[in-house]
């Protein structure tokens, strides 16, 4: 069975309300997020959020229909760690279609795991593609609500 996005997924790292900034700093948050409910240790922040910032710099993961994968591989985690942020309102990413960004799925897996970390930045992709679901991720702030969404469409509600 395929490791996706939701499966992995805790209600505690669902964010409704992540401030309107640039590219880099709407990642911090979410990364801030995760070391307050303690996903991630502060001291290893820094080296997730600069290995986000390296992936980026190879090509935008703004993937289209306001849809972002910030994403990495890396040594500071031991098992896959995904978060979703809702920013208030669009920003400008540099998505592939254009599009200012409304929703960031942030996927961290260790680095010794490049197949895991290949499926679940595919479900993401695959959610990402039908236009009802980027509407919904589009128009919900609620982190219940937005939880709940990710499990129907992994078939675990």
């Amino acid at each position: 069975m395929a490791t996706t996005f939701a499966s992995v997924l805790r209600v505690e790292h669902v964010f409704g309300d992540i401030p309107v900034g640039d590219r880099d700093s709407v990642i911090r948050a979410v990364l801030d997020r995760l070391v307050a409910v303690g996903a991630i240790p502060e001291d290893e922040s820094i080296t997730v959020f600069r290995a986000i910032l390296k992936r980026e710099r190879t090509g935008t993961t703004g993937i289209g229909r306001g849809i972002a994968i910030p994403h990495c591989k890396t040594a500071a985690v031991t098992s896959p760690l995904v978060a979703f942020g809702k920013i208030l309102a669009p920003i400008d990413y540099g998505a592939a279609d254009g599009d200012p960004v409304h929703s960031l799925c942030v996927v961290v897996s260790p680095a010794d795991a490049p197949g895991v970390h290949v499926e679940i930045l595919k479900s993401v992709a695959l959610l990402a593609r039908d236009d009802y679901n980027a509407r919904v991720l589009k128009n919900t702030f609620d982190p219940a609500s937005l939880f709940d969404f990710f499990r129907e469409l992994d078939g675990k509600a």
